[in-house]
Order: structure tokens, then C-alpha cells, then sequence
């Protein structure tokens, strides 16, 4: 196997990794004020692609590490993401067996789980009293607007990482 590809695949998810806290940053005040919030999920978006044309065992390892960096480095509450973004492999990798792998299928299992993580995440954080947000503002002021984000995210991604996965599994299987 090429060295190359070997480290590609690592140095594309630490690139996904800061573009996300970057991209939060920007989003959260620059353009929309306080009223809107778009959050990307950039990682869950690679996972999915990655749960989708690549290997699902190195998906979950990637999902693990990049759980618990994620929760480490952004969350300060140690374990949310690190069981987020596993589940999310386990069900896309479901999901998949079942859905043709086209580039809308695949946005539909990319929007069910940026809902489920959001969801997920603002559940917990209401069950432990970080958030007062009631549910109808979080749907309007930032459900809708992390769908979009992330939507758009998937669509320019979605053919260069494709075609990448699948040159990197080819290349394993040899």
C-alpha cells in the first residue's frame, strides 16, 4: 500500500477536525448574530461517508478517537461524543445494507444523524442542566439551521471523499 494513502485518510480527519471548530466559530457570530445557530458536524458528515464506502471496523476506530478528542478538546463533559459518534457508524453502517449507497440516500442518513446527534446532545445537556433552550427554539433556532450547514458541507464533499474512499479500500483489498 502507498505511504501516501496511508496517511492521507488521518490528515483528511484532522483537517475536518479544526475546519469544524473554525467554522463554529465563524458561524456562531460573524454572519447571524445571536439569533441563529449553525453547527457543523463536519466529522459526522466523514464518518457517514466513511461507514458508507470504506471499512466499518476502521470507521468505529476513527469514530472512538475522534469521540473522545471531540469531548476532550471541545465539550469539557468526557464521553458524549465518544459514544455519538460510534452509534452513528453502527446505525449508518445498518442503514446502508439496506439503502443504495447514491449521493441521496446518503444525505438522507447524513440529515437523520446531525438530527440524532443534535438531538441527542441538547437532551443531555438539558437532563444536566446546561441548557434552559426549550424545544421549539431549538428546533427553529438551531436544528433547521445545522441541517443546512451540514447539507451543504455533504454536497461538496460528498463526490472527492467518495472517489478517495474508495481508491483507499481498493487499495487495502490488494
Amino acid at each position: 500500500m502507498n505511504m501516501r494513502k496511508v496517511v492521507a485518510l488521518p490528515l483528511i480527519a484532522i483537517a475536518v477536525f479544526i475546519l469544524e471548530g473554525v467554522l463554529s466559530l465563524l458561524f456562531s457570530q460573524a454572519f447571524f448574530g445571536e439569533q441563529r445557530l449553525f453547527i457543523p458536524h463536519f466529522l459526522i458528515v466523514m464518518l457517514v461517508l466513511m461507514a458508507t464506502f470504506y471499512n466499518r471496523n476502521i470507521t468505529l476506530i476513527y469514530a472512538f478517537v475522534l469521540g473522545m478528542v471531540f469531548d476532550i478538546y471541545y465539550t469539557g463533559i468526557l464521553g458524549i461524543y465518544f459514544a455519538i459518534f460510534p452509534l452513528v457508524v453502527y446505525l449508518t453502517d445498518k442503514f446502508m445494507k439496506v439503502l443504495q449507497n447514491n449521493i441521496a440516500l446518503v444525505g438522507l442518513v447524513v440529515v437523520f444523524n446531525v438530527i440524532l446527534t443534535e438531538s441527542l446532545v441538547y437532551g443531555f445537556y438539558v437532563l444536566i442542566g446546561v441548557t434552559d433552550m426549550t424545544m421549539s427554539s431549538f428546533v427553529d433556532q438551531r436544528l433547521w439551521t445545522t441541517i443546512l450547514l451540514n447539507l451543504a458541507f455533504f454536497l461538496m464533499a460528498f463526490f472527492p471523499f467518495r472517489s478517495f474512499l474508495l481508491k483507499l479500500k481498493q487499495s487495502d483489498g490488494k
